[in-house]
């Protein structure tokens, strides 16, 4: 295919058209790298008239990859290519790029490539065993050119390579991009996906950082750990989150001390009817000095909340969405790492807490949950208690004379 016929965005021309062996680019997400690096593939690899290789996480990313990019990309000399789907092998009119994945490092051995691209590195290079045992020995001749691009997932082999790069290396050389360097993304979007990403989740999947801890939403956790727990302190204010159960979740009541900002309370329970959980809930509100309750009122919870109303509580309800959803979370991440808050002594919510993770989708939404097979219920509650006590933190004292009182 003709060079000229193929575009390429200016910001990324270095990245891909250097004489270095090995090219490392990390880069926050959507900003063009695969397509522009298949792009690059697809042109070295007819040029040279040589064997390629792509690889990638698993064997289904593949089959996406190949429809909605090099079918696209090869689309004035498709007729002219073979793509077999069991093998993975495509022959392009000059050269053949094979695929493979990091599920199955053993199938990539014994083989030379000119030109290859791992995709994905932040994932594929966890193992640093696939760099070190499998790829780099089918890398080493003089006439290799190869690029390794992704968006960073903490502090791996991939971080190692972009430190190579960052050095005196002659072999390696280091990019890095983030969406403000990406035409493909407005200001607005990046301003949206900043007011609703915790600080180091923008910086790793946005900003392209290398961040210890991937993955994990809070951080410090232990350094804001003690004996919290205690009984109700007369004419103490209290806030109340809670988080009603769902299938087969739990309930659970958390009460943070609004002056000291210590967690002093949990309740936890499941399997039990609603109206011993309503009784339950009360019994704790009024425990608690008949504080302010935040409650989940997502789906069965509205009913929930007229009846605490009903019940005479003083309930703020809390519908759950997903910019909602992000934002307390948000809130709770920043005051556990600038020690806002104080946590108990108990291992259920440091477990919850540090399990509780992120992923980002392809398209760059972020989602929070806990691992399969564990639980977030505490999580939610204490969000909720934070998000009562964030807001009376927030407010300001405006004096009488000011409001010409």
């Amino acid at each position: 295919m003709n060079q000229q016929k193929m575009r390429y965005p200016k910001f990324l021309k270095e990245a891909l058209f250097n004489d270095v062996k090995h090219t490392i680019i990390h880069a926050g997400r959507q900003i063009g790298k695969t397509w522009n690096v298949a792009q690059w593939l697809i042109y070295e690899t007819m040029k040279e008239d040589c064997n390629s290789l792509w690889v990638d996480t698993v064997h289904p990313n593949i089959e996406k990859y190949i429809e909605r990019y090099f079918m696209k990309i090869l689309r004035p000399v498709w007729g002219r290519c073979k793509w077999n789907k069991q093998r993975k092998i495509l022959k392009l009119p000059r050269g053949v790029i094979e695929f493979g994945s990091a599920q199955k490092p053993e199938n990539l051995e014994g083989f030379n490539y000119r030109r290859y691209v791992l995709n994905e590195a932040g994932i594929i290079l966890k193992k640093a065993s696939l760099w070190d045992n499998t790829l780099y020995p089918m890398f080493k001749a003089d006439n290799v050119k190869g690029k390794v691009i992704g968006t960073p997932k903490g502090r791996n082999k991939f971080h190692e390579l972009a430190v190579l790069g960052r050095g005196n290396n002659p072999d390696y050389k280091t990019f890095h991009y983030t969406v403000y360097d990406s035409p493909y993304w407005t200001k607005e979007q990046i301003a949206t996906a900043k007011s609703l990403s915790p600080e180091l989740v923008f910086k790793q999947e946005f900003m392209g950082e290398f961040i210890e801890g991937e993955g994990m939403v809070f951080r410090k956790i232990r350094n804001i750990v003690k004996d919290t727990y205690q009984k109700p302190i007369t004419d103490r204010r209290y806030v109340l989150g809670i988080d009603l159960a769902k299938h087969v979740d739990f309930t659970v009541i958390m009460v943070i001390d609004e002056e000291t900002h210590e967690v002093v309370y949990k309740d936890r329970f499941n399997q039990i009817d609603w109206v011993l959980q309503k009784a339950r809930i009360k019994a704790a509100w009024e425990k608690w000095n008949k504080g302010q309750i935040i409650l989940d009122s997502t789906g069965n919870g509205d009913s929930i909340y007229d009846d605490l109303v009903a019940m005479g509580m003083n309930v703020t309800p809390f519908k759950f969405t997903n910019s909602s959803k992000a934002e307390i979370i948000n809130n709770l991440s920043v005051a556990i790492e600038n020690e806002e808050i104080w946590l108990p002594n108990d291992p259920q919510v440091i477990d919850e807490l540090e399990l509780y993770e992120y992923s980002v989708s392809r398209s760059g939404n972020i989602k929070y949950s806990a691992p399969e097979g564990f639980h977030d219920d505490i999580v939610m509650a204490l969000c909720l208690a934070w998000s009562a006590v964030k807001n009376i933190s927030d407010l300001q004292f405006i004096p009488a004379w000011e409001l010409g009182l």
